[in-house]
Order: C-alpha cells, then structure tokens, then sequence
C-alpha cells in the first residue's frame, strides 16, 4: 500500500473447509497435519504467510483483515498485536460479549508453560495449533480462545489477518496427526475446552462486520 495511506479492512467467510498452517510449520506439516484425512474429508491443506499453528477455515469462522502502513505500526512483534486486541474487544463487548478479555503477556506465557510441562502428544498438538493456546493480546473467555491474531509485515505495510469462532475448533481434532481415535477423542475434548465460539455466546457475526472500523 502506498506510505500515508488509510486502513485498509476486509471481512470474509471461507467458501470451503481447509486446514491452514503457518509459515513456520511447512517442515512439520505431515506430522501435524493428516494430509490424507483432509483429502478423504474434501478438506484442503493451505499454507499462510504469516506464522502461527494450524487452524481450521470454515464456514464457522469470520475472517478479517486489517492493512496498515508499516511506519504506524511499532517494531516490536508482541507488542504490535495490542491495538488490534484492544480494538476487537471493544467491538466484541458492543456487540454483547461483556465477558471477554484480551489475553495478557504473562497470562500467554504461562498458559504456554503448562502445556509444554505436560508433555504428551495432545499437549504437544495443542502448541501446534492457533487455538490450543493463548497468545498475548488475543481475545477470550476465561480460558477459552475466541479470537486468534496473525500478521504479515511488507516493506511499506502491515497485514494483520485475525479469525473470530462461531463455535469451537474441536472439529480440527478429525484432520490432525494421532496415534489413535482415542487420542482423537481427547484432542477434540481439549480444543473444544480450549476455544469458544459467537454462536454458543448468543452474538450474530454481522454485528461486528457491520460496526465502523
């Protein structure tokens, strides 16, 4: 975009289910995601290019896009989300989600922390995921992820890219590398505890797409 520019803003809804990975899991993909299960699903695998674990990108998730030009934003990577967290919570509570917070540092970190300490192969899957773990400056409901933020820095701009659940990724559970359907069954009870979605909340997604941004 060209430096001095206005915000640029985009709201969608995926057309098709895909697993989406970040940019830094490319050399991981297949023992994170099952490529095969995918396929046999109708499910397409897609690589971001931003960072971040895999998430699934359906019809459940309202996307959203913010482009800014690089010299607004500042050069620290964490601290560059905290605007973006405080602006969707605003819009979030307006639109009646009262409960909701963004996600602090320390509250991140040590969220992080245990599931590395756990170290079993659902807690591992979890850090590989967007939503298994709280990051800082996303929202969510108590312990509960509701929206995940990612960006792409350009030379002259900014993308931040973030996905608001209209219901829990516990779905993302049947396209993921197990050892068993066990494991499968627990992994989708861990990511349906850790996400929550608008629907479950009683909030219509077109309210936060229709306020002024």
């Amino acid at each position: 975009m060209v430096p001095g520019s206005a915000p640029l803003v985009r709201w969608w809804v995926a057309a098709s289910p895909a697993v989406v990975i970040g940019l830094g899991l490319r050399q991981r993909l297949a023992l994170i995601v099952d490529v095969e299960r995918c396929r046999a699903a109708g499910v397409e695998v897609l690589e971001r290019r931003a960072g971040g674990g895999a998430v699934l990108v359906d019809e459940h998730m309202l996307c959203g896009a913010i482009c800014l030009p690089r010299a607004s934003v500042v050069d620290d990577v964490t601290d560059s989300y905290r605007w973006l967290g405080d602006l969707l919570l605003a819009k979030l509570r307006a639109s009646g989600v009262p409960g909701a917070h963004r996600v602090g540092v320390a509250e991140a970190r040590t969220d992080v922390a245990a599931l590395k300490a756990q170290d079993d192969a659902i807690s591992h899957l979890l850090l590989s995921t967007c939503y298994g773990a709280l990051s800082p400056h996303e929202i969510a409901m108590g312990a509960a992820k509701l929206v995940g933020i990612a960006q792409v820095r350009r030379r002259h701009a900014v993308l931040f890219q973030f996905g608001i659940l209209l219901r829990d990724q516990s779905a993302l559970a049947d396209y993921l590398q197990v050892a068993d359907e066990t494991s499968r069954e627990q992994l989708r009870a861990a990511l349906g505890q850790r996400t929550v979605g608008l629907n479950s909340l009683g909030v219509e997604p077109h309210q936060l797409a229709q306020r002024p941004w």
